[in-house]
């Protein structure tokens, strides 16, 4: 499988960090800054490029990806990941605990990072538990993070299918979520919260029908400058 360039070398460096924050963050609370930090981050991409922050920079999604995919049994997916319910459900209840305990930390600077810890553990241990039967990255597609990126990028650099789509499947068999871009042919884009902008399904299409809002142009606007000269 190819992978867009960097790619690898980006999830490999930030994978480290959940082991950090989990386990280090038992001792130390204030490693829950780490999230704090990477969220805001997450928020300011996603307003420009949508779920790329999932795609390219997420801790978890980095650590599910090539450590856990070394022992997953990698099943396809449940087709519950994907449901719009399952994901509000999810959603609600892990924003609705991170509100409380941030609300009962009363403002203690050490207790707004453990709640964070709180978080990270949680996710990290339904994400593996997920992850070790189905397709590592399976918790991605339920994440209440990245539904909130798909929302908030919700016209940002999303995923075009061009009529050269011959809808052979491939994209789906590459993509972390088992998204399909060619189900979304006849709309011409795909779901911005279905789409983790990680680039697999765009080098891997053997028709190169896929390319991200603006990609297409700028490659042409490429072609026929370099036809000029």
């Amino acid at each position: 499988m190819k992978e867009e360039k960097n790619r690898r070398y980006w999830q490999i460096a930030l994978a480290p960090l959940v082991p950090l924050v989990v386990i280090g963050g038992y001792f130390w609370p204030y490693l829950g800054y780490i999230a704090i930090i990477m969220l805001l981050f997450m928020l300011t991409l996603a307003l420009f490029r949508g779920r790329y922050y999932c795609g390219w920079f997420c801790a978890m999604g980095s650590f599910h990806e090539r450590v856990l995919s070394l022992v997953s049994r990698k099943k396809k997916m449940l087709q519950v990941f994907k449901a719009q319910w399952f994901r509000w459900t999810v959603f609600v209840l892990m924003m609705g605990l991170l509100t409380s305990r941030l609300l009962l930390s009363g403002g203690d600077p050490e207790k707004i990072g453990a709640a964070f810890v709180m978080m990270w553990s949680i996710a990290t241990g339904l994400a593996i538990g997920i992850g070790l039967v189905w397709k590592p990255r399976s918790w991605c597609s339920i994440c209440p993070m990245g539904m909130f990126q798909g929302l908030i990028g919700l016209r940002a650099y999303r995923l075009q299918i061009g009529d050269e789509c011959r809808e052979c499947g491939l994209c789906e068999k590459v993509c972390p979520i088992e998204t399909s871009p060619g189900m979304f042919k006849s709309v011409g884009l795909v779901k911005s919260a279905d789409c983790m902008r990680c680039g697999n399904c765009v080098v891997n299409c053997p028709t190169q029908a896929l390319s991200f809002v603006g990609q297409r142009q700028a490659s042409c606007v490429t072609v026929e400058v370099s036809a000029e000269k």
